[in-house]
């Protein structure tokens, strides 16, 4: 099934090299010029706002990161490595961790308790279970401020910065390298802080402020937007999650286990197609660019089958109101007190393929029936 759908959008696959250099060194420059901004503007409000743009922009060379680390920016291997290392180093993350914890195990175990680690719910016993600072802090990240919280400290920090060896495959130089690439770029930041700013004859207050302006806002700015891109690509009332092996089917959890949260037009010229979530997840190869098209068309081959959200400020404020814990017997949501917020999510792969009749036995594009022996646990 997965060989069916992923031939039908290979004609997304191919991006223009030229437009893919030349979009990065764009955003480079537009945060270069940020971040000096933040430094040498004289009104503080002003440089508020400068930090505030150099976060968006560390946000979208992120995004161009993720895509170089799928091998989807460009169609040269060893020239997506050296890109996505420059675009993840404004935001300070290892290229080679991330395609650990994000393409080999987010992407091959999406919304599997035990193993995919985005934005797992708890179960009200889990909950329960928890010392009071846990607990608010799991209440907090649950927020529309507190999704600025929840990545640095359960993602980034865990498993990018500094990984517990439960989190590594194997300990690899690689690793090591590229953490000593993101230590060094932050070194350089702090000394041109030092030098644009100033130097150390004005004191430490100043210094401070600087830092404050060019470092921690735009950090402040792109954790809010990475919270809140991760929890609604894979949150919803509609979205299952699970807790047993037997139960849980890698097709159906990328079919039915990711969000299209639908942006108005214009924000697009600032914000990537990243929220078109569930073409990315069928097929990583995609790049962003084009993930658009590529979602319309999936939605085209699996009508129904789609959680589709517009945007809305109201029913996104209610997703993160309704969807606190989840019951893992019962698939459904749940309220900290344990009542339920959703409905009944059925979607063991053997009722969800033969009551839908979708996932596992449609045709491919030329026409000819997808076996329903392939395995739609089969990682990307």
């Amino acid at each position: 099934m997965i060989r069916g759908l992923r031939q039908q959008l290979e004609v997304f696959h191919g991006r223009s090299l030229g437009s893919a250099v030349g979009y990065l060194w764009l955003l480079v420059v537009l945060y270069a010029a940020a971040f000096l901004g933040t430094l040498t503007l004289p009104d503080p409000v002003v440089r508020l706002g400068v930090g505030v743009a150099a976060g968006v922009c560390s946000g979208s060379l992120f995004m161009i990161g993720h895509d170089a680390c799928h091998g989807s920016y460009t169609s040269r291997r060893s020239l997506n490595q050296v890109l996505g290392r420059i675009a993840f180093l404004p935001s300070y993350h290892t290229y080679s961790l991330w395609e650990l914890s994000h393409n080999r195990i987010h992407h091959v175990y999406t919304n599997l308790k035990g193993k995919d680690f985005v934005w797992t719910p708890l179960s009200k016993a889990e909950f329960d279970g928890l010392s009071w600072l846990s607990r608010a802090l799991y209440r907090a990240y649950r927020t529309p401020l507190g999704l600025a919280l929840y990545y640095p400290r359960e993602i980034w920090w865990p498993r990018l910065v500094f990984p517990r060896r439960a989190h590594l495959d194997r300990p690899r130089r690689i690793y090591a390298l590229d953490r000593l690439l993101v230590l060094g770029f932050g070194a350089v930041q702090l000394l041109v802080i030092a030098a644009v700013g100033g130097g150390a004859p004005r004191g430490w207050a100043p210094w401070l402020e600087d830092a404050a302006f060019a470092l921690v806002v735009p950090w402040l700015v792109f954790s809010w937007m990475i919270g809140f891109v991760i929890y609604f690509n894979h949150t919803h009332p509609a979205v299952p999650w699970f807790d047993k092996r037997s139960e849980w089917s890698w097709l159906a959890s990328a079919v039915r286990g990711t969000v299209r949260l639908k942006f108005p037009r214009w924000t697009l010229r600032f914000a990537s197609n990243i929220m078109d979530h569930v073409a990315h997840h069928v097929d990583p190869r995609i790049p962003l660019a084009r993930l658009k098209q590529a979602q319309d068309h999936l939605e085209q081959v699996l009508p129904g089958q789609i959680v589709v959200q517009e945007f809305c400020v109201r029913e996104l404020r209610a997703t993160l109101r309704r969807c606190k814990l989840y019951d893992y017997e019962a698939h459904c949501w749940i309220d900290y007190r344990g009542t339920a917020t959703s409905g009944r999510l059925v979607a063991p792969p053997a009722p969800y393929g033969s009551a839908a009749g979708i996932l596992l036995r449609r045709t491919s594009s030329d026409g000819e029936r997808t076996s329903e022996a392939d395995d739609p646990g089969a990682p990307p």
